[in-house]
């Protein structure tokens, strides 16, 4: 009994020294691991959960939230160095239609922490019933085609499109369009065309998805009786200048269409048409001419009688070379000399042939400039001159020369 009263009378000096070893032992861990207070390096995202499957989020949410935590230091640097043991979710648990106002809520998987706030604070949320409904796709052609050519029945790959969202988005769809353009087109149409939904006043509806986004079409194009598609044959004569050759000619339009109102007589056409003959005499530059079309009796043009041709000419293109072409040297001063090896060059030249037939020797002339230099060994680029620019040099050989420069002795 005597015990249990000197216990009695001593747990308070045994509660006051546990409190005191706990304090000493918390001064000493704050000052080895201070706590502190930070804004957090880098943005979280924000998870979503408990959506109903049968609403949808209407209005756009922030992805990321930023946050101020107050921790230890070794905590704030444990986290810096591992973000996903941070967690931000935004629970739309038991939430109907509607706006609704939540807030953002925060699990970190160490401790002790303490989010001092978190940026945004509060989320609206807008939540509608999800909604479908299933419209036909109404086809719209653009452009023209060419005069002769009919658009037969399209053929769609689906005719019907599902279209889901939010209620009050899908409500307001009231067409689903392909549109097509064949504008000039010629032959059977077979394309995949993207679907776009529109509203009552022919703007295209967002926020709602198609299933399918996009389907096939195929448009059959047929050119009616009478009627016939040919290439222009371009037909020329005479002789292009000497030196000179025809490197090609082109007819604008390349193609045209032809008409009789008997289709037997078009249809008895090779597939080709050829103009009238085009005088190539003398020619040695580009040309440009209009000139009109062959065309049997009973058949005529359908739209422009005029076809336009352009024609190119170019200089016939060839080599040459000289050898043993001398080196002129030129700046040496007065009481220097030179000696240049070797003193003469191989040049290789192409271009047009009439300009090739022209040169001869007088006409190359290769330079080897020694202005401001003085005595000594020098490696040197010869300079070829050439009077016509349409003259290209392919090389000159050898392209280095060695020049020894020495001061001229006096007698």
């Amino acid at each position: 009994m005597s015990f249990i009263r000197r216990l009695t009378k001593s747990f308070p000096t045994f509660l006051t020294a546990f409190a005191l070893a706990m304090a000493v032992w918390v001064s000493a861990v704050t000052a080895t691991d201070p706590t502190e207070e930070r804004q957090f390096p880098q943005p979280i995202v924000i998870t979503v959960i408990g959506l109903n499957p049968d609403l949808l989020m209407v209005n756009e949410i922030p992805e990321r939230a930023t946050m101020t935590i107050r921790a230890p230091k070794s905590i704030l640097e444990h986290l810096t160095n591992e973000p996903n043991l941070i967690k931000i979710t935004l629970d739309l648990s038991g939430l109907g239609p509607g706006l609704h106002t939540l807030t953002p809520q925060v699990s970190i998987g160490v401790g002790p922490t303490e989010v001092i706030r978190i940026s945004p604070a509060s989320i609206p949320v807008d939540l509608e019933t999800l909604e479908t409904k299933e419209l036909p796709i109404t086809l719209n052609l653009t452009g023209s085609l060419p005069i002769g050519y009919q658009a037969e029945e399209a053929v769609l790959g689906v005719e019907q499109v599902l279209i889901s969202g939010p209620k009050s988005i899908v409500e307001s769809v009231s067409q689903v369009t392909a549109t097509v353009n064949i504008d000039n087109v010629i032959e059977d149409v077979h394309r995949t065309i993207e679907l776009v939904p529109i509203n009552s006043d022919g703007v295209e509806v967002a926020g709602v998805n198609l299933d399918p986004a996009s389907i096939p079409v195929d448009i059959p194009i047929i050119q009616l009786g009478g009627y016939r598609n040919v290439w222009v044959t371009v037909v020329t004569y005479g002789q292009v200048a000497q030196g000179y050759r025809l490197k090609y000619y082109f007819a604008f339009p390349p193609t045209v269409t032809l008409f009789s109102t008997d289709p037997d007589l078009v249809n008895s056409l090779p597939g080709y048409i050829e103009t009238t003959p085009i005088n190539l005499n003398g020619a040695s530059e580009d040309f440009e001419v209009n000139i009109t079309l062959n065309l049997p009796e009973g058949i005529s043009i359908v739209g422009d009688q005029t076809i336009t041709v352009q024609v190119v000419i170019s200089p016939i293109e060839s080599s040459l070379n000289f050898t043993n072409v001398p080196i002129q040297v030129i700046g040496l001063a007065d009481n220097l000399l030179a000696k240049v090896s070797p003193d003469v060059v191989d040049v290789f030249l192409s271009g047009p042939l009439y300009l090739l037939e022209e040169l001869n020797y007088s006409d190359i002339i290769v330079i080897l400039d020694l202005t401001d230099r003085g005595p000594g060994t020098y490696q040197l680029v010869p300079r070829l001159e050439l009077l016509n620019e349409k003259i290209k040099v392919d090389a000159v050989l050898p392209g280095m020369i060695e020049v020894v420069i020495t001061t001229e002795t006096s007698p």
